[in-house]
């Protein structure tokens, strides 16, 4: 996907870190043993909150593990391959497939090669959830169709990514879902996160369509960029594209407000309420496309995990004194 929707970093507690970086990694292993490695490097953290949300909803057993690779030596934790772990890993391959296509239709000659990578692992994922399939498929034609159509209003043509996100999560973890004000109130919650993600990815990508001449919903809704000042750009038009993106957020916490969370509460509602506003404020005031996310544990986090090392050394002096 695209790596918008994250926590806020500085406010994690140790447990909320943790548990952020054990689903992101379950995912990751998940997608190894069912896709091969290659397909390991499309595990991204929208996706995690994908995945967190989809265990609010689903509310599934979970095991964790701890583990080593090849991109981190140290042991850290993990949730175990499950049937939750595999769907999850089944619906970021066909996101990040159509995604790979939308790109390569746009001009994109790096994203052949991921669609190639890609090729036999989505027919997999398709086989295993024909519905989020045909979701996705549909949705990105409509969203195609409207950006050929250079739709100049930022609300229409983000509205077929944030509907195409709500219908995905329902078809995947709303289907026993017996609460209709809950599942309500989760779609409200999907459809808002689509559509932040769809107006951030524009607003971050502002320069370099400018220079492709692609279509740029931000571009088309506001036809005065000049090539090289997205800064400026951004300046001149924060009012509205701080609207945006804020009302956006608003209604996504408002939702959030009206769903009891019981499996990843305070971690959620970090995502919801900090890190989309911080990504938010980042965005606009950026004078280039983002760098590629990172969550880490915060300062007092990082405190926290110095004192458990030091009690687990302290128990293995006793231990061996014993």
């Amino acid at each position: 996907m695209f790596g918008y929707v994250l926590p806020k970093s500085e406010t994690l507690s140790l447990r909320d870190y943790s548990m952020f970086r054990a689903m992101y990694c379950g995912i990751c292993l998940t997608t190894k043993s069912r896709y091969g490695n290659l397909s390991r490097f499309t595990v991204n953290y929208d996706i995690t909150a994908f995945a967190l949300l989809a265990l609010e909803a689903m509310r599934p057993p979970v095991e964790f593990g701890t583990c080593r690779c090849l991109g981190d030596v140290r042991k850290k934790p993990y949730v175990k391959d499950s049937d939750f772990m595999r769907k999850m890993a089944d619906v970021n391959i066909l996101l990040c497939w159509y995604k790979a296509c939308d790109d390569v239709a746009d001009g994109g000659r790096k994203h052949s090669v991921i669609k190639k990578i890609l090729k036999n692992p989505h027919a997999k994922a398709a086989a295993e959830l024909p519905e989020a399939d045909r979701i996705i498929s549909d949705s990105y034609a409509a969203l195609r169709k409207a950006e050929e159509e250079k739709l100049a209003s930022l609300d229409r043509v983000s509205e077929y990514f944030a509907s195409m996100l709500e219908k995905l999560f329902a078809s995947v973890a709303l289907t026993e879902c017996k609460d209709e004000y809950y599942a309500a109130e989760m779609r409200k919650l999907c459809y808002n996160i689509g559509k932040f993600v769809y107006l951030a990815d524009a607003v971050d990508d502002i320069d370099e369509d400018f220079r492709a001449g692609r279509y740029n919903p931000v571009l088309a809704a506001m036809p005065d960029y000049e090539k090289g000042k997205p800064r400026d750009f951004k300046k001149r038009h924060r009012t509205q594209l701080e609207f945006s993106l804020n009302s956006t957020v608003n209604r996504a916490i408002e939702s959030v407000n009206h769903i009891r969370l019981t499996q990843a509460n305070d971690l959620v509602r970090n995502i919801i309420y900090e890190g989309l506003r911080a990504k938010t404020e980042e965005l606009l005031a950026a004078d280039k496309k983002l760098p590629p996310p990172s969550v880490y544990a915060s300062d007092e986090a990082k405190e926290e995990m110095k004192k458990i090392k030091k009690r687990k050394k302290a128990d293995k002096g006793d231990n061996g004194k014993g």
